[in-house]
């Protein structure tokens, strides 16, 4: 029998796509029903964890002023490679400890979408504000999210609207706003050019972000539609209003919703589901829980259980998570939240880490290589263990506690309880198998209680749970 902890595969399934592991936490917030806590998550309405509230305070150096990084960088007394490590090494803490798992998803989707690596480049001083804003507008509105991304300081060092003037037009960031960010290949070059001449204006100077009326082109200005004389001397309003348009153009609609599909429901997403999604987004004026709320409860992402995989970022938190494993502080580069950033860049993919502006790939495909697979493999094992070098500043939680309540157990019951655990499935019978052929013991074998279990098992019983196909997938 599966245990009592088992979820409603509807409710599952939605945990799967918009949390991070489903924890003993977690599992008890999903019994009051799938759609209630997503509601509840939508709103942030559950008070945040203690531990998650604590976890800027693990990093305090973030809070630094652009200025004095780049004064810190220059004088090699804190790199710009720190500040990155740092800032990675926090975002995946929270989306461990976090009450609020579909914000946290959605600070990760909007960060990938509208993209800024945490890399060394002369943006990095200006990185950490960055996350803060994205954070700020995760839940709200893509319209205002657009808006104060688009002119971060980040942004404009990153895509080197600073080197963007009146008299010596740099088009990178108009062009990727346009394809990137908003309606995709569908523009002229008259669009990307009247783009960036609105763009002009907004500048970088001794590690701060300011407007240089001075630096800003006047004159009318055409894209896709939008027409705007723009003859204010200063420029910002102009913008505003072209950003504006281009967050709620049809265009901009079907790319955030095809690109929401391909994270949630699947690699090809049925157009049913994009169009929905889409008119929800438009209807609403672009308020992104509207949007989601129309994600989830159109059929086809009903039926997508299991057509996505876990990325190598998710899957380090998520083993975390489903394992028992809660950080407790950051102090030292050997700490448990660290090593879970070392072990997703070793397996090929590290949040905020892609060179490129386009965010890394959302679909699943692009993470299913053997070295991939094996690396995962091993972390899962790694993690299952009583104790481990990876374990330092982290509470690991009882055997007794990720074990049944009620003795005795065969060996096929408790492959059953950890799939419902770990992966949220009954056990299949070839699970068992490998199971039994791992530990060296009958299915059948019966355990007295935790303590029968010998620590070595209880690790080759977790792991390998984790390591059937049913624990890459998502």
């Amino acid at each position: 029998m599966p245990p009592t902890s088992a979820l409603p595969p509807a409710t599952r399934h939605l945990a799967d796509r918009f949390a991070y592991g489903v924890n003993d936490a977690l599992r008890a917030d999903l019994r009051k029903g799938g759609a209630a806590w997503f509601e509840a998550q939508l709103r942030r309405s559950e008070p945040q964890t203690l531990q998650a509230e604590l976890v800027p305070l693990w990093f305090p150096a973030l809070k630094n002023p652009a200025p004095l990084n780049a004064l810190l960088d220059r004088t090699g007394i804190r790199p710009s490679r720190v500040v990155a490590g740092e800032l990675i090494t926090q975002t995946l803490a929270r989306r461990v400890l976090s009450r609020h798992q579909v914000y946290e998803t959605m600070v990760d989707f909007w960060s990938n979408l509208l993209y800024v690596p945490a890399g060394e480049g002369r943006w990095f001083s200006y990185r950490p504000a960055y996350d803060d804003v994205v954070r700020r507008h995760a839940l709200t509105d893509y319209r205002s999210l657009l808006q104060a991304t688009v002119v971060h300081p980040a942004m404009t060092a990153f895509l080197d609207n600073d080197l963007n003037r009146r008299d010596g037009l740099n088009e990178n960031l108009g062009r990727e706003l346009l394809e990137l960010h908003t309606v995709g290949r569908r523009y002229t070059e008259s669009d990307v050019r009247n783009t960036s001449r609105l763009l002009t204006g907004f500048t970088l100077g001794n590690g701060l972000a300011r407007y240089d009326a001075g630096r800003h082109h006047r004159g009318r200005v055409q894209v896709l539609g939008f027409t705007h004389p723009n003859s204010a001397a200063d420029g910002r309003p102009a913008l505003d209003a072209l950003l504006s348009y281009l967050a709620g153009h049809p265009a901009t609609a079907r790319r955030v919703a095809q690109r929401l599909c391909v994270r949630f429901v699947d690699d090809e997403p049925p157009r049913a589901v994009v169009e929905a999604v889409a008119t929800a987004y438009r209807r609403s004026g672009t308020n992104i829980p509207a949007t989601l709320r129309a994600l989830v409860r159109h059929p086809q992402f009903r039926a997508a259980q299991r057509s996505k995989v876990w990325t190598p970022s998710d899957d380090v938190v998520r083993s975390a998570r489903v394992m028992g494993l809660t950080p407790t502080g950051a102090p030292t580069d050997d700490s448990f939240v660290h090593s879970l950033a070392r072990t997703a860049l070793d397996m090929g993919h590290l949040s905020l880490l892609w060179p490129r502006p386009d965010g890394w790939p959302e679909t699943s495909s692009d993470y299913l290589s053997a070295s991939r697979v094996l690396r995962s493999w091993r972390h899962h094992y790694d993690l299952a263990a009583t104790r481990s070098d990876l374990f330092r500043n982290v509470r690991v939680s009882s055997k007794e506690s990720q074990l049944p309540r009620t003795w005795p157990r065969t060996l096929a019951q408790l492959v059953d309880h950890q799939a419902e655990r770990l992966v949220g499935r009954p056990a299949s019978d070839a699970l068992v198998d490998a199971v039994a052929g791992a530990l060296g013991v009958r299915p059948r074998h019966r355990y007295r209680d935790a303590d029968a279990l010998p620590d070595r098992h209880y690790q080759l019983l977790r792991g390998t749970v984790l390591n059937s196909p049913a624990g890459l997938q998502r």
